[in-house]
């Protein structure tokens, strides 16, 4: 890549980094403190499946279930502590020519790009609707951008030569086959037995499932399928990959938290694989942050 590329690339990824920053700044504290712009009466609702579904009944998230309303504050507050200082730290380090930066600034864009399309698709209109989409658009293309900004080699080559291609990309499998396993459990009864899935609630269908079953899971179990035979892809989609899970891992806990605060009911078996993936993402995220140098 030429200067002239390089220096257009920083700016593109700065000035789309910026204005999402902005619309998440938006987005999360809107989620956070409006609590009286919207406030309805009726807080059940009775879905096309004849189940009564508890409404959060207050600010943005009045017409979302409670679950879903307390995962969304649960998100924005990983959304405002953690991904939006991450995104900041990560595009300064990217536009000093730092490796770990452009790893760093590309796996939280691919958290906000999850998020805001989940966003989009799954919360009931609200007023921050454009916002939503806004973001999401914002986030796809800053993600297209960073990743296409990598080189073939370039964090293959700056591997430390003890990299833990084992541990890694063993971490990646495990993490995609229990993810699948997790949803699946949750899906196929239901289609068994002819009834909603349980967390379908009032909503459309299971935006989450879908987008980690079609996205996520093939990903993780690719990407450690191509970590553990040396693949130099295996290495830039790994080191992307990680900070990825992690945010996400970090907002799953966040959720897992406001949700019990709530009242809401939690799967024990979620509960514990959630958590062990949220330690065992943190612990496999250093590692591979520290595994590039620090020279790159």
């Amino acid at each position: 890549m030429v200067r002239g590329e390089t220096n257009s690339t920083k700016t593109i990824l700065t000035v789309l980094s910026a204005l999402i920053i902005i619309g998440a700044l938006i987005a999360s504290i809107g989620g956070l403190l409006d609590m009286k712009s919207t406030t309805i009466a009726q807080k059940t609702f009775v879905s096309i499946y004849g189940e009564s579904v508890g409404l959060d009944g207050n600010g943005l998230y009045a017409r979302d279930s409670i679950s879903v309303a307390a995962q969304a504050r649960g998100q924005d507050w990983v959304t405002l502590l953690v991904g939006i200082p991450l995104l900041k730290v990560g595009t300064y380090l990217m536009r000093k020519g730092s490796l770990r930066g452009k790893m760093l600034q590309t796996g939280v864009l691919g958290y906000f790009l999850y998020t805001y399309a989940s966003y989009s698709y799954l919360s009931m209109y609200n007023p921050l609707f454009l916002v939503y989409v806004a973001l999401f658009g914002l986030s796809l293309y800053a993600f297209i951008v960073a990743f296409r900004s990598f080189g073939p080699t370039e964090v293959a080559d700056s591997l430390k030569p003890r990299f833990p291609r084992r541990l890694l990309g063993g971490y990646l499998i495990g993490m995609g086959v229990l993810l699948l396993l997790m949803w699946i459990a949750r899906i196929v009864p239901a289609l068994v037995s002819g009834t909603p899935p349980v967390g379908l609630e009032h909503y459309a269908t299971l935006v989450i499932q879908a987008s980690d079953l079609a996205v996520v899971v093939p990903a993780a179990i690719l990407t450690g399928v191509l970590i553990l035979r040396g693949s130099a892809m295996g290495a830039t989609l790994g080191a992307v990959l990680f900070m990825k899970l992690l945010t996400m891992a970090l907002a799953l806990f966040s959720m897992m938290l406001v949700m019990h605060a709530s009242g809401v009911a939690l799967a024990a078996a979620e509960v514990v694989i959630f958590t062990v993936l949220l330690g065992l993402g943190l612990v496999a995220s250093v590692v591979m942050f520290l595994s590039v140098s620090s020279q790159a």
